[in-house]
């Protein structure tokens, strides 16, 4: 055992009693910001299916999960980036446009394992830069993101001169598409996979601890001897590796990508995560309640389009929600320190 992973353990193991003494202030109050997902999402479903027409068809709830992948894949890798304290990658949007532009430009060239290679290797730069800047140079990682948003927007549509492009019929892209296990579509597979495979990552591993850790307090974390600048690369690198994924699965979904793509996937990523209770201050989340905020999001999305409800009154939907999550973490947040 290395003396880093003994300092870690051993403040770990300081901050067990300040734990509990929050827990037991919060009481309720903490408890429903961090778990009522659980009863929302179900209650929510339960009252759609009997109290919405066509919310239950086999039909509507594929196109739910189709339209939850790609935004549940960017939210529980921004997941990393929200608990380190750090409070969200706004380049997202520009990562998972530009993997589905590569996918499918150098896919219809050179086939889908180098246009992979090529998606891969943008999002190690993306994670790099955001994560040395903010990690090692302290930069503010709202201004870097957006910044890097820019950029890589920009980037994007020199080289692509704006277009749309469409991959090959019955190509690799279309065939995953469209695939389907039963009822359940692909995509579904590929946002369960890498939310067990973050999910452990993140509780089960030194690296998913430092990340917690230096959400709870920096400083401390860094006395302890830990490298947090690396931690907050890290996180960066987490979450531009499932941006990719996730610019993947969208192309795959109509087999066409642009650079314009993506456009909101920043906001409605962020409102899943806090939404799943995981804390705008760090420290403190969960990437399987971050799935479940998913699902919440795009299941009320999906009922007020299914009653007429237009855009401007989803959106205003959906901003109370947020307001009301934030509202209780900052109040169980408060209690506990009184």
């Amino acid at each position: 055992m290395d003396k880093k992973t003994t300092l870690t353990q051993q403040m770990a193991v300081a901050q067990e009693p300040e734990k509990a003494i929050v827990e037991r202030k919060t009481g309720a109050l903490s408890w429903v910001a961090q778990n009522g997902i659980f009863i929302f999402l179900a209650v929510l479903i339960l009252v759609a299916s009997f109290a919405v027409n066509g919310f239950a068809s086999l039909e509507n709830l594929t196109s739910i999960l189709n339209r939850a992948a790609p935004i549940g894949i960017v939210a529980v890798g921004m997941t990393y980036v929200v608990i380190s304290g750090n409070y969200l990658d706004l380049s997202v949007v520009a990562q998972v446009a530009t993997a589905g532009v590569i996918f499918l430009a150098v896919g219809n060239e050179y086939g889908l394992f180098v246009a992979a290679l090529a998606a891969f290797a943008a999002s190690l730069v993306y994670g790099i830069v955001n994560g040395v800047a903010v990690g090692y140079f302290k930069a503010n990682a709202v201004i870097v993101t957006l910044a890097t948003t820019y950029i890589g927007l920009g980037l994007l549509r020199f080289f692509s001169g704006g277009s749309i492009f469409f991959g090959n019929p019955d190509g690799p892209m279309e065939q995953f598409g469209q695939a389907k296990l039963g009822p359940i579509p692909a995509s579904t597979f590929v946002l369960l996979a890498i939310t067990i495979v973050l999910s452990i990552l993140l509780t089960r591993t030194n690296f998913g601890f430092l990340v917690k850790s230096f959400g709870v307090n920096e400083k401390a974390t860094r006395l302890a001897g830990v490298n947090t600048d690396r931690v907050i690369v890290g996180a960066f690198l987490v979450t531009a590796f499932a941006a990719t994924l996730a610019g993947f699965v969208f192309a795959a979904y109509s087999n066409t990508a642009v650079s314009t793509m993506s456009q909101g996937f920043d906001f409605r990523a962020l409102a899943a995560i806090i939404i799943g209770g995981t804390s705008v201050f760090g420290g403190r989340g969960s990437v399987l309640r971050t799935l479940l905020g998913v699902m919440f999001v795009s299941v009320l999305n999906n009922i007020l389009v299914l009653v007429g409800i237009s855009f401007g009154y989803q959106q205003l939907a959906l901003g109370i929600i947020i307001l009301l999550a934030v509202t209780l973490d900052v109040l169980s947040r408060k209690l506990g320190e009184k």
